[in-house]
């Protein structure tokens, strides 16, 4: 059969209608700025739209034409759309996955603090490795440790070189990570580890602390500390120290403990040693949250180093399901359903909004912006036109499966992305507007 071309133009036409919704959203999120709280009211009342149209637009009416057009038993039917609605929800989450690896997490403001954290997490592994062979740490419950995550700075001393000496001001906690420190203690007034009568008190090596007696008295420091071999340190400022004391019991008391075995010329492990990796594995579970500081760093790291590809196809990934859904099932515009073409109308403007409020924070001009969605709206608008004129004669079957599939990833990108944003910015007000969103759309099924 010839391809219609008024078809296949009037599916093109209505997946751009569909799409251009995100143009309205940049310029709302670029002039407009709306609160965080309205954009998540608007986001919910999408969702619940689109949720709505997932239901009844594909799943039930793809069953039904599986029933009535292809002859096969409910149970095969639910069978053929439940299988496309995984195999889209999977290939979603894994093209994800992957496209975020390369910046595309930039797009949505709630996979981009779930990357980062995920970087931080594996950032964070490394580092709670060389702590859970200090001594001092170990003492301490994992949940704890995320606090001091945050103050440590990694030093490195050449063999030879003085790290203090004694009489100095005390500014700072040292941890050993790998290599060995020499303790000298001046027997005369002079403050040099050169001084002839300087005397060995002990060697420190990986998994040992020291400074910890000048900091907790505010006195001098009470002996020279000469790295024997090349050293990697662990060193936490006087300032971080003390806000970590006052906000850890155990911390002070493993520290008192260490610091009063010291006076005895012995140093000891403070307890049994709990199993480090075990140790390790806990702490980096605690790992939750990003600070401010942490969050901004990281977004303009990412926006420096991310490939604008990445971002544009990880919004096609998100973008391009909907505008197949619309073209395989444009015939007329007599016969065609509006139900989910105004459900991803509605949907589209809130994630754009949202999308574009994080990537002006990443540091993304306004240019840039309305390139990489005007670049979605053109691909949307192939996507309707080529499935309209591919997918004209395809089976019940087919159509049913390329619709599930498509749904499922719409309904991955709505639980994953749209979803948790709402509710986090707009807290239970959301649930309301989620029903509003579900009814207006079982609504435009009546008319």
């Amino acid at each position: 059969m010839p391809l219609d071309p008024f078809r296949i133009l009037g599916a093109a036409l209505l997946a751009t209608l569909a799409m251009t919704s995100l143009l309205i959203g940049v310029v709302i999120g670029l002039y407009g700025r709306p609160s965080r709280r309205t954009n998540a009211i608007i986001m919910a009342f999408g969702t619940g739209a689109l949720i709505q149209a997932l239901a009844l637009e594909l799943a039930f009416e793809g069953a039904e034409r599986l029933i009535e057009e292809a002859h096969l038993s409910g149970i095969v039917s639910w069978c053929w759309v439940a299988a496309g609605f995984v195999v889209g929800g999977v290939s979603y989450s894994l093209g994800n996955r992957w496209l975020d690896d390369y910046g595309a997490a930039l797009r949505h403001p709630a996979l981009t603090k779930l990357y980062l954290l995920r970087q931080k997490r594996e950032r964070s592994a490394d580092l709670l490795g060389r702590l859970a062979r200090v001594d001092l740490l170990c003492s301490l419950p994992p949940e704890e440790m995320e606090e001091v995550l945050l103050c440590v700075q990694p030093v490195h001393v050449a063999a030879g070189e003085t790290i203090f000496r004694q009489g100095d001001t005390g500014d700072a906690l040292y941890l050993i990570d790998q290599g060995e420190v020499a303790v000298l203690v001046n027997g005369s007034a002079s403050n040099t580890s050169t001084a002839p009568d300087a005397v060995p008190l002990a060697r420190l090596a990986a998994g040992q602390s020291f400074g910890e007696t000048a900091l907790l008295t505010g006195e001098p420091r009470t002996a020279t500390i000469t790295a024997i071999t090349d050293v990697a340190l662990l060193k936490i400022d006087k300032e971080h120290f003390d806000e970590l004391l006052d906000e850890s019991p155990r911390l002070r008391h493993a520290v008192e403990t260490l610091n009063s075995q010291r006076l005895l010329h012995n140093v000891a492990t403070l307890r049994e040693r709990p199993d480090a990796a075990a140790w390790q594995k806990l702490a980096l579970a605690n790992v939750q949250r990003l600070s401010r500081k942490e969050q901004e760093a990281l977004l303009a790291k990412q926006a420096a180093t991310g490939s604008p590809l990445a971002l544009f196809l990880g919004a096609t990934l998100d973008g391009i399901p909907a505008s197949v859904v619309i073209g395989a099932n444009f015939e007329t515009l007599d016969a065609f359903r509006f139900t989910f073409l105004v459900a991803i109308f509605l949907s589209s403007v809130p994630e754009a909004i949202g999308s574009t409020l994080g990537m002006r924070q990443a540091g993304f001009g306004t240019r840039r912006i309305f390139t990489l969605w005007s670049l979605l709206v053109l691909a949307a608008t192939l996507a309707g036109g080529l499935s309209s004129a591919f997918l004209a004669e395809a089976s019940p079957v087919v159509l049913t499966v390329i619709g599930a599939i498509a749904g499922g990833g719409i309904l991955a990108m709505v639980s994953s992305v749209m979803m948790p944003e709402a509710y986090e910015d707009g807290g239970p007000a959301v649930g309301l507007a989620t029903i509003a969103g579900f009814l207006i759309a079982f609504l435009f099924a009546f008319v």
